[in-house]
């Protein structure tokens, strides 16, 4: 009898589209990402030393925002995020499981990465907005802090396929890297996933909120027959 996460596996592949190319999608991310990151920072001319803090204040901001909306729409059910939580609850923490953290092959991405749209929809409906009011302060701080919006998103996208990686990935071995592949498994304990590790890129939010949880990695028998 298969393991229940080896079935919801087979469901789910089976259910992906025929056309889907994993490889358009993650480029089309990280083009749009890189191209929006261009045209925003390009809107910034002879920088003060002072408005150079807005980078790692806006990453800071960012890291913020995606430990919230991670920590409550994404493993609590609201009406008006029903779909993420379905699609990050109900599918990919069913799919990566204790002892089922690595993706086989790269067609796996689509339960890894954000739908393509979500980063047209961030650029255009957060970030434009944000742009443009922060312009009217000071036109430096706001390339700045909408180019690194987009910058923490696609580091977020980053981090997280390198989070499900086999750990004999050389990009797996990585200090930072090894160490956030770790807290994000102990966070697909079904025990913990409610309350603890949401940040994917640096555990910040987790220190100052609490929600911090350490184990030491231990071996997952399953994993050793999953390569991507």
């Amino acid at each position: 009898m298969p393991h229940p996460t080896e079935a919801f596996r087979t469901r789910y592949r089976a259910s992906v589209h025929p056309r889907y190319n994993p490889w358009l999608h993650a480029g089309f991310v990280l083009g749009y990402g890189l191209l929006c990151i261009t045209l925003f920072w390009s809107t910034a001319h002879q920088i003060h030393p002072l408005e150079w803090l807005a980078i790692p204040l806006s990453l800071v901001f960012f890291n913020l925002c995606i430990y919230l909306v991670h920590r409550h729409l994404g493993h609590h059910k609201y009406a008006l995020a029903k779909l993420f939580y379905a699609r990050h609850t109900g599918d990919h923490h069913s799919f990566f499981t204790p002892g089922h953290m690595t993706y086989q092959s790269a067609k796996d991405w689509r339960v890894i990465l954000f739908p393509a749209w979500l980063i047209i929809l961030h650029s255009l409906a957060i970030t434009l907005p944000a742009w443009w009011l922060l312009k009217q302060l000071n036109p430096n701080v706001a390339g700045l802090f909408a180019g690194c919006m987009i910058l923490g998103y696609l580091l977020y996208e980053i981090f997280h396929a390198c989070e499900h990686l086999h750990d004999t990935h050389p990009l797996a071995r990585l200090p930072w890297i090894r160490q956030m592949r770790q807290l994000h498994a102990l966070h697909h304990r079904r025990e913990l996933m409610q309350g603890r590790n949401f940040n994917i890129v640096l555990p910040l939010m987790d220190y100052l909120f609490g929600t911090l949880h350490w184990e030491p990695a231990t071996q997952e028998p399953n994993d050793s027959q999953e390569r991507p």
